[in-house]
């Protein structure tokens, strides 16, 4: 079965667990723009299949991938993970978030707020809150490789939703 026939088939599109965590990206990411048109591996990301949606406010910007200028202050990517059960199953695993904060409210992670949901609906940690050490990690990696892109990392174009 194809991960994007397991993630078709599962009666639960957001666990329990994301909505009913202390974040309301947890299930709030349903609605907003899905950028890959199909699930694709993230390898910096457990290995685990992913989907890229952006909230209003980002979703323009976001929509430009490598052209990307900058994404406004309130813009949200969340990127939740799954991997596949021998049964065909989407097994969800972590919900990652990246929020763009008010310019100079987090000058080390240069203003992104990184988040990540574990699928147990505890909060693994936040930038600039609980368990924020374990946010760097997401930080350094995209401060590295998104230079251009305002710290943004993109999946490969045959993975996009096509305009």
């Amino acid at each position: 079965m194809s991960e994007q026939a397991a993630l078709d088939g599962s009666s639960d599109l957001i666990p329990a667990s994301w909505t009913d965590s202390e974040r309301s990206e947890g299930s709030d990411f349903a609605g907003w723009t899905n950028f890959a048109a199909t699930p694709y591996i993230s390898f910096t990301h457990g290995e685990r299949f992913a989907t890229n949606h952006a909230n209003d406010i980002a979703a323009a910007q976001y929509g430009l991938f490598e052209d990307v200028e900058a994404i406004p202050p309130g813009g949200i990517i969340a990127k939740p993970t799954f991997s596949v059960s021998d049964a065909g199953e989407a097994l969800w695993q972590t919900l990652f978030l990246m929020e763009k904060a008010e310019a100079g409210q987090s000058p080390d992670t240069n203003d992104w707020i990184y988040t990540a949901i574990m699928p147990d609906g505890s909060l693994m940690g936040r930038t600039l809150g609980q368990n924020s050490d374990r946010m760097y990690f997401c930080a350094a990696c995209h401060m590295g490789g998104g230079m251009d892109t305002d710290d943004l990392l993109f999946m490969e174009p045959e993975y996009r939703v096509r305009n």
